[in-house]
């Protein structure tokens, strides 16, 4: 997600993309700032003094929470509503991972710090509790809390095969009837074209959110990967990519997967650079529809564009129009995440240029809008979304002019529903 793993070659460029979902498709990568460097401690919740107010709305509503180090100490991934408070996870600056919680989106608390190496990314909600995943010494992790302030951890939580060099990456989570459902993917070792040759997508269940059973390998899954899954379809719904191209896949009970048959809107856009790559990265359902965020990859002349789509039943999809996604010169836009709101949608992307915040609304996921074209916005990097019954919350980091000596600083906008 932050910079410190940006690049701008194709292979990097991916490589962002799905790290930005909690992916590891490397073994060269690294999930974080060096364990040596010293962890910020927990700070307390306190309301921010008068001297700190946060700036006048944007034309949209949006205003960034007041300046508190718990935001400012470190740069986020992911947050989730989970019925009675916000729950994030990030990096510390010159730390490790952190989890994060606020009641309203203003002031946030930052969690005792996780263990050592320990980087919980993408979470999840379901009637038992909250669900993260991510990494603990270079492995798939998971994490457990009934209500997002106490957490139990387990490492090596995801039974994968041993298969020499290959890579494996969890890379999203959802809520079941009775458990919990993560998706991710296997890659070889790379150098080069990084992310573009999964070996297989891979899929788990589990009751209790920190011990997984992987489903059964299947023909579907070959030679694609899982980045984002939702409750939607005929159960559920998957997105990623096969190859070079876009993929998604629906599921009846979780475990046994029929992918889309490959459709043209999967594909680049039409007189593309024939180089390029697309790829689906999240997926939300709400509102009667399922849908999708994604990258088209860089080439003739320009960096990674935004895609998104949308489908009635995730078995037949419609590409979805959107403000600013087309990139041009050195503009590049890369989406992070998208959730369903009380209002409709909201999807955020990091990008240079275009719509400045990088944060998208739509009323049905057929259209989207920048919401954040406001210059207040300029710098900030939109890591994720989520919504309560009346407040929006977008977290991310501030990625504007030279970073600290250890990274650039958190960031929260937020607004008030009407």
């Amino acid at each position: 997600m932050p910079d410190r793993i940006r690049g701008t070659t194709v292979a990097v460029a991916l490589m962002i993309v799905l790290a930005g979902c909690g992916a590891a498709v490397s073994p060269t990568s690294s999930p974080g700032p060096s364990p040596s460097q010293a962890t910020i401690p927990p700070t307390p919740t306190s309301q921010p003094t008068p001297s700190t107010t946060a700036a006048a709305s944007t034309a949209e509503g949006w205003r960034p929470v007041p300046d508190q180090a718990a935001v400012q100490g470190g740069q986020f991934e992911h947050v989730v509503w989970t019925g009675t408070r916000f729950v994030a996870t990030g990096t510390a600056l010159g730390a490790e991972g952190a989890f994060l919680d606020s009641s309203d989106g203003l002031v946030w608390h930052r969690q005792p710090a996780t263990p050592a190496k320990a980087y919980p990314s993408s979470l999840a909600v379901g009637p038992g509790g909250v669900v993260a995943i991510g990494k603990i010494d270079d492995r798939p992790a998971s994490w457990f809390s009934k209500d997002g302030l106490t957490w139990t951890a387990r490492a090596d939580a995801f039974p994968v095969p041993t298969t020499g060099t290959d890579a494996f990456g969890i890379t999203a989570v959802v809520a079941t009837d009775d458990g919990w459902l993560a998706v991710g993917r296997e890659d070889p070792y790379c150098n080069m074209n990084c992310g573009l040759a999964p070996v297989r997508a891979m899929v788990w269940t589990s009751r209790d959110g920190l011990h997984w059973a992987r489903a059964h390998d299947q023909g579907s899954l070959g030679k694609a990967a899982m980045t984002g899954v939702a409750r939607g379809g005929p159960g559920f719904v998957a997105v990623g990519l096969a190859g070079v191209d876009a993929a998604a896949w629906t599921s009846t009970d979780g475990s046994t997967w029929a992918r889309v048959p490959d459709s043209p809107l999967f594909h680049e856009l039409p007189s593309a650079d024939p180089s390029m790559w697309t790829t689906m990265i999240g997926i939300a359902a709400g509102h009667g529809v399922v849908v999708a965020i994604g990258n088209e990859g860089p080439g003739g002349g320009h960096g990674p564009a935004a895609r998104a789509w949308w489908s009635a039943d995730g078995r037949t999809w419609t590409r979805a129009d959107g403000d600013y996604f087309q990139s041009g010169g050195e503009i590049s836009v890369t989406p992070t995440s998208v959730t369903a709101t009380p209002e409709g949608f909201l999807a955020t992307a990091t990008t240079n240029g275009g719509c400045t915040g990088g944060m998208w609304a739509s009323a049905d996921g057929h259209a989207w809008r920048c919401v954040a074209l406001d210059a207040a916005f300029a710098g900030f990097k939109g890591g994720a979304a989520a919504a309560s019954s009346s407040v929006d919350v977008v977290v991310g980091f501030n990625g504007f002019g030279e970073p600290l000596p250890d990274g650039y600083p958190g960031a929260v906008w937020r607004r008030t529903l009407p």
